[in-house]
């Protein structure tokens, strides 16, 4: 044999033997797609099946598993899904927490394991999870291994939503504290300015009995609660059940929104919306409160159809609100636009989440929890100055009315001539005044004043009428009040010590205060006055009282003028006794 073949067969020996020892490394090597367990580095990986089935046994077969989807045997007894972060290194090796969306469930096993080899299990009930960043989400805190993480598996029991673990998030640091954070103390601030307008609605509500305080009111409480109940509030603060917590949530919103549209039932002018118009807002706030009560007590009925369902009808809803608004809007209604302003926000939200319902179904996965939470505050707060810029309203209107009975209370109270207070107002006051401290009386007549209107005629008198007016007024005085009783006869009611000198001053200072104003007389104009003291009297405060006491100063007024006229008649009345009702009429 010669060298060529020899050497042709060594050549093909060494090509062998090389091709072994490349094969042989790479069995040594890990893969780049497969580890040793058989899951991909990084993967997500999911098997539902009986609680026969441990996570060791389901393990042994890995392509049993789902790896490339979200299906699931949702009628299975339990769920693994495991988490692979063989590939991790750096913080991400050391995760910490795990993130999800909050769903009810039995029991929740999340088991962590190392890359020695150690392993912790931790068992879970719906009730120890901790509330995430609203009600929508939940999170649990992983135990430390102190070596980097291999795999994180959780096994799911006895509830819906398995697929809600394979979207879960694990972080190195948690989205929010375990017990309250900055997003629950922003909720607990939101609610409460949410609930303020719900207050001071029932305040002004006691003073103003307007209808539409009752609604705004209960506008306010329903977005307070809402927002409570989505940001993780509720939960925190009481102890209510899963199903309870889903119902107060999904609840408050459609009776807020049917709140919404009954507080602009009341709260729209009347003269910018015809009645046909305005019985639509029943009509919406009445489907609305039907919708949500489909939506939450129907759920089984309509299956996988409900969501499509009860957002359509939600829109439905707000575009025929726009149309009200709209309409009242054109009429000239000044609070349509703070309405249309107001709910827009919302609008928005609620369109969004449609839209995301009907084009991905469930793959859509939108947390309206923050924006609804500030477009409900923007409502509130729109609503709230739609409110205030009523009460102005209101306000204006009630000034004007108080002007207006001032006036008419000037006028029926007041003696059109001298300004003083005429007998109508001493008849509703007498009480008052004598409780106040007055305790004398004084009728004052003009003397002779029929031969004024005679001599020098009814414009003179009248002059005349208005300067007697003018000496007999209180001005600063408060112990002074001073009445026309009708034609030249005035009356004083008097309190203090020195009643009787004050009467006595005015009565003489007519006669020089119509000399000097009233150029057109050639001889002084007199006043005979009769006084009665009635401090001690004890029926003094009754209107016999007061016709008694009339007529008592009536009589000594009669008899100051039989004595000559320009004097006074004085009499101080005792505790008892009763007195003679004397008028003119029974004069001799």
């Amino acid at each position: 044999m010669g060298r060529a073949p020899i050497a042709g067969l060594q050549f093909a020996s060494l090509r062998t033997a090389a091709i072994f020892v490349l094969c042989a490394m790479l069995l040594l090597v890990p893969g780049k797609l497969f580890a040793a367990d058989g899951f991909a580095p990084g993967s997500v990986c999911h098997i539902s099946t009986d609680t026969s089935v441990s996570y060791r046994d389901a393990i042994q077969k890995p392509e049993t598993w789902e790896c490339d989807s979200e299906q699931f045997d949702w009628f299975a007894d339990r769920h693994i899904i495991r988490h692979d972060l063989s590939g991790a290194t750096g913080p991400p090796a050391y995760p910490r927490f795990l993130s999800f969306d909050r769903n009810e469930f039995e029991r929740l096993i999340v088991r962590v394991e190392g890359t020695d080899g150690s392993i912790i299990s931790r068992t879970y009930g719906f009730r120890d999870l901790k509330l995430g960043s609203s009600s929508l989400r939940a999170m649990i805190e992983l135990p430390d291994l102190g070596v980097p993480v291999k795999s994180i598996a959780m096994i799911h029991e006895g509830g819906y939503y398995p697929d809600a673990f394979v979207r879960a998030e694990i972080s190195r640091h948690a989205e929010t504290p375990a017990v309250a954070g900055y997003y629950h103390l922003l909720a607990a601030l939101l609610c409460g300015l949410l609930l303020s307008p719900a207050i001071f609605d029932l305040i002004f509500y006691r003073a103003l009995r307007e209808t539409f305080l009752i609604y705004h009111g209960l506008f306010c409480l329903m977005a307070m609660v809402q927002t409570a109940s989505v940001s993780g509030l509720l939960p925190m603060a009481t102890a209510l059940s899963y199903d309870a917590e889903l119902m107060i949530t999904y609840l408050s919103l459609d009776l807020m929104i049917a709140a919404t549209f009954l507080f602009a039932y009341h709260f729209l002018e009347s003269s910018k919306l015809p009645a046909s118009r305005r019985r639509w807002l029943l009509g919406l706030a009445a489907i609305a409160v039907a919708n949500g009560l489909i939506g939450t007590f129907l759920i089984d009925w309509f299956a996988g159809y409900i969501d499509y369902l009860y957002f359509a009808v939600l829109v439905g809803l707000f575009a025929a609100y726009y149309v009200v608004l709209t309409f009242a809007r054109r009429n000239g209604s000044r609070v349509a636009t703070f309405l249309t302003v107001g709910i827009t926000p919302l609008f928005f939200v609620i369109l969004t989440q449609t839209i995301g319902v009907y084009l991905y179904g469930e793959a859509f996965n939108f947390d309206e929890t923050w924006p609804q939470n500030f477009a409900l505050l923007f409502e509130v707060i729109a609503t709230a100055v739609a409110v205030a810029d009523r009460f102005m309203i209101i306000r204006r209107q009630r000034d004007r009315a108080i002007l207006t009975a001032r006036d008419l209370e000037m006028i029926s109270e007041h003696d059109e001539l001298t300004g003083l207070r005429n007998r109508r107002s001493l008849e509703i006051r007498y009480p008052e005044l004598v409780r106040d401290g007055f305790h004398a009386m004084a009728v004052v007549d003009l003397d002779d004043f029929k031969s004024i209107n005679d001599d020098f005629g009814h414009p003179v008198g009248d002059r005349v009428i208005r300067s007697a007016a003018w000496a007999l007024s209180p001005g600063d005085d408060n112990d002074v009040v001073a009445f026309r009783m009708g034609g030249e006869e005035f009356l004083l009611l008097l309190r203090g010590e020195d009643a009787a000198e004050k009467a006595e001053r005015r009565r003489r200072s007519m006669t020089a205060r119509i000399f000097t104003a009233v150029e057109e007389l050639d001889r002084p104009v007199t006043a005979s006055m009769g006084f009665v003291d009635f401090a001690e009297w004890k029926v003094r405060e009754t209107t016999d009282g007061f016709i008694s006491l009339y007529a008592k100063a009536d009589r000594l007024l009669y008899e100051a003028k039989c004595a000559g006229r320009n004097t006074t008649r004085k009499e101080k009345l005792s505790p008892v006794g009763p007195l003679q009702r004397l008028s003119r009429r029974s004069r001799v």
